[in-house]
């Protein structure tokens, strides 16, 4: 026994003294192994309505390295991304199951898949020049989808390059009128409007655009119809107080319940607005943007705590990158 304390004692002293002068590498080295225990955990322990504690401290572990500067451009932060994103395409490929399978890639970014078709919303691999989707993969994410959606202009939304992949592939993209690019469609209704869209394999898609606004950008709110009578809304970063009678309104131009509601966990209305449409699922989005202050990047513990607290009749799920959710 004490062969064994005085063993422990001097690999405990012996690995202090590897960082001696040193502190980025401690903190390099204990970021990477963070992150290989988040991953491992998350994939341990899928989303649920109702987490884990095991799955409430990968949330908590994750936020504390991603609310740090120094791992925006990393290639501890890469080797995370790219991981989890590759799951999501390797997991595309295969043949559609029944229902809707919802993968989250990047902060808004989600594909829905089914039988018959594939519908994304924001698909966005670049941000202040870094590419925090690989282009080849966000190709891959582009081409997977039948017909994009894009809320509003910003670049956390907004991909050039996807619309450019896109173009190239026949596939339609849809948003808002101040977005300048070419083979882009736009939306810009004056109000709430009921719409039937043309997706790349020739599906005639009912959407309900809702013309919002992320302080004075245009912010279209998508609510669409899939095959099978499935509805998904996407909120993008709808904020805009003024717009909560129109908002709050739109559902009563809807044909039946909702069933999958997509909504920034930053919304500032965000009980009123989940009430108002009265979903069957709730699902997050945004934590984490990169590359914003510390103060601007949504914590997913943060997240979590309001669907804790908020008093929603429906549950609601805190997902992360690389993470699905299957509705039948």
């Amino acid at each position: 026994m004490l062969a064994l304390v005085l063993a422990c004692s001097l690999g405990a002293q012996e690995r202090a003294w590897e960082y001696w002068k040193n502190s980025d590498r401690y903190l390099s080295d204990q970021a990477e192994e963070i992150l290989n225990n988040v991953d491992a955990t998350l994939l341990a322990y899928p989303p649920s309505a109702k987490p884990s504690e095991a799955r409430r401290l990968a949330f908590t572990a994750l936020d504390a390295v991603l609310h740090e500067t120094r791992y925006d451009n990393s290639p501890l932060f890469h080797a995370f991304m790219d991981k989890r994103l590759q799951r999501v395409a390797d997991q595309l490929k295969q043949p559609a199951r029944s229902g809707l399978s919802i993968y989250k890639l990047y902060n808004d970014g989600f594909i829905v898949k089914t039988k018959k078709l594939t519908v994304g919303f924001d698909i966005c691999g670049n941000r202040k020049g870094v590419k925090v989707i690989p282009d080849a993969l966000l190709k891959e994410f582009t081409e997977f989808c039948d017909v994009i959606f894009i809320s509003h202009r910003h670049e956390d939304h907004a991909d050039l390059l996807v619309v450019k992949f896109a173009s190239e592939a026949g596939i339609p993209v849809y948003g808002p009128a101040d977005f300048e690019c070419e083979g882009f469609n736009i939306l810009n209704p004056s109000g709430p409007e009921n719409k039937v869209l043309k997706a790349r394999n020739g599906y005639e898609l009912p959407v309900l655009v809702i013309p919002g606004h992320q302080v004075k950008l245009l912010n279209n709110i998508y609510v669409v119809t899939l095959p099978g009578g499935k509805t998904i809304a996407h909120f993008g970063d709808q904020d805009l107080e003024a717009d909560n009678e129109m908002v709050f309104g739109a559902p009563a131009l809807m044909k039946k319940r909702l069933d999958i509601m997509i909504i920034n966990g930053w919304n500032p209305y965000l009980e009123a607005t989940v009430k108002s449409f009265n979903p069957r699922v709730v699902l997050s989005g945004h934590e984490n943007e990169m590359f914003h202050g510390i103060d601007h990047r949504e914590a997913l513990w943060l997240t979590q705590y309001k669907f804790d607290t908020l008093a929603f009749p429906m549950p609601a799920y805190t997902l992360v990158w690389g993470e699905s959710f299957r509705y039948r």
